[in-house]
């Protein structure tokens, strides 16, 4: 890759991953945003769910302008959209200014799946694609926990001192004992904002388009025999294809893979700080996050991208299917196990209160407790590379973030039910454990009936592809100059 094409990667991947770090700056203050709004966590479910809608929807209109004008375009709309409404967020004062602000940003934020996922198709060969998303999905994780702690850094409220069991009788005394702290949440997004302003100038002068379908295996070689423009488009008739081919159906429709991701993502930092009872910046919380980056995103993240990438070099053409699937049916008992679990640091308790035991006990159960949800992890994220390399195999150049959109708009409805269901139980129960192990028990289930028919699906759709790209490739060759061949 030339100096010039680096570059432009840098700041395009750099511009997509501040505008990906937004729910990283909402998530972890939850529970200061409830206590300055005051609201509860069925109002906070709502504002959630519908900005995962709202950011689904708008997903489904710019993976089709992906595939139909210059991504560099949509890129600094995006850019130019989230910067200025992060720093926005400096002047909200109500609900009502919070929810709009969040339906914006999820209106910016929706750009950068299929932006990404159709940009580093067209700069890494399709024989390591599962390797490449692996790697963004790393950087991602990676951003995604900076922009935590930079959220996390102005607060300073001390969870183990609240000794209140009901979590919103805990929104509560905060909002009552800590006033002059709860404004901090707004600061990283007005910080961010400004940086985003930058790099969104900055992209309009050095980020480059690439090639559309230059890395395709069947393509690859004409492209490097002449400057020939890939002529195929995206048209309407192509959608009838998201319900034709079987494939695309059981990889795009099955929703309940992220019901309980969903509601995990939208309440991990106040299941910690309000159940556990721990701040996050505490030794255990350190430790458990230590198990979750080696095991979820290395072992997981990596390896079993790769794994999904070799099995395809090797001839099985449905591998990587093969192990998105077994990743999303191994996580379930890990998870539930792990969540069952679920420690109170106060009385030194595990398993809901029902086991008390000593420090030795304590920390012996809390490393078991981290190993079954680092493992749980490990196998979730196994599925996220794999899952984007069997939708691309499985669909042509030009229809891809369109494909890529419409998965992601049905996981958005999928993590949406997630945060308000999650939500108003959460209100109801008083009790994030006992909420997230059920609902893992039950989307789980159902994710498994939609998942295992990939086995028998994959492979014909990928060699239907996979001849009429080579068709593609032939009808392309015909075209170049005589003295070029």
């Amino acid at each position: 890759m030339k100096r010039r094409e680096l570059i432009s990667l840098f700041f395009f991947l750099s511009l997509i991953l501040i505008i990906i770090m937004d729910s990283a700056l909402f998530l972890p203050n939850e529970v200061l945003i409830a206590a300055d709004m005051g609201i509860y966590f069925d109002a906070l479910g709502i504002v959630i769910s519908t900005y995962t809608i709202v950011n689904g929807i708008s997903i489904l209109v710019f993976g089709y302008l992906t595939d139909v004008i210059e991504r560099k375009t949509i890129l600094i709309i995006a850019g130019e959209l989230w910067s200025l409404t992060a720093i926005l967020h400096i002047l909200v004062e109500s609900f009502w200014q919070l929810f709009l602000v969040r339906i914006i940003a999820a209106i910016a934020v929706s750009v950068t799946t299929p932006l990404v996922i159709s940009y580093l198709a067209d700069i890494i060969s399709s024989d390591s694609r599962s390797k490449s998303f692996a790697f963004w999905g790393l950087v991602t994780n990676i951003g995604t926990l900076i922009a935590g702690v930079l959220a996390l850094a102005f607060n300073v409220i001390d969870f183990e001192a609240i000794g209140i069991k009901n979590v919103n009788l805990k929104i509560d005394h905060i909002a009552l004992n800590y006033p002059d702290i709860l404004y901090t949440w707004r600061l990283p997004y007005f910080y961010l904002g400004i940086i985003a302003l930058v790099f969104t100038f900055l992209n309009y002068f050095v980020a480059r388009e690439p090639k559309r379908a230059a890395k395709e295996k069947q393509l690859e070689e004409v492209f490097l025999k002449e400057d020939i423009p890939y002529s195929y488009k995206i048209k309407f008739s192509d959608l009838k294809y998201i319900f034709k081919r079987k494939s695309n159906f059981f990889l795009m429709f099955n929703f309940f893979d992220v019901i309980a991701s969903g509601l995990v993502i939208a309440f991990i930092f106040p299941y910690i700080q309000l159940e556990i009872g721990v701040s996050v910046v505490d030794i255990k919380v350190i430790i458990l996050f230590l198990f979750i980056i080696v095991l979820g995103l290395i072992i997981g993240q990596f390896w079993l991208a790769h794994l999904g990438d070799k099995r395809v070099q090797r001839g099985d053409l449905s591998g990587r299917v093969k192990v998105a699937v077994i990743c999303s049916i191994l996580n379930l008992p890990f998870f539930l196990f792990g969540f069952a679990m679920t420690p109170n640091v106060s009385n030194s308790s595990f398993f809901l209160g029902n086991l008390v035991v000593n420090d030795i006990g304590f920390w012996i159960l809390w490393l078991v407790y981290c190993a079954f949800l680092g493992v749980g992890l490990a196998f979730t994220m196994g599925i996220g590379p794999n899952w984007y390399s069997s939708l691309i195999d499985v669909n042509f150049p030009e229809n891809r973030g369109t494909m890529v959109a419409v998965g992601s708009f049905i996981d958005s409805i999928g993590r949406a039910l997630g945060a308000a269901i999650g939500g108003f139980v959460v209100y109801f129960t008083g009790s994030f454990s006992f909420t997230i192990f059920w609902v893992f028990l039950i989307a789980g289930i159902f994710s498994t009936c939609l998942w295992i028919p990939l086995f028998f699906t994959a492979k014909k759709d990928y060699i239907e592809i996979n001849k009429a790209m080579k068709d593609r490739a032939s009808s392309l060759s015909q075209i170049l100059p005589e003295e070029s061949r």
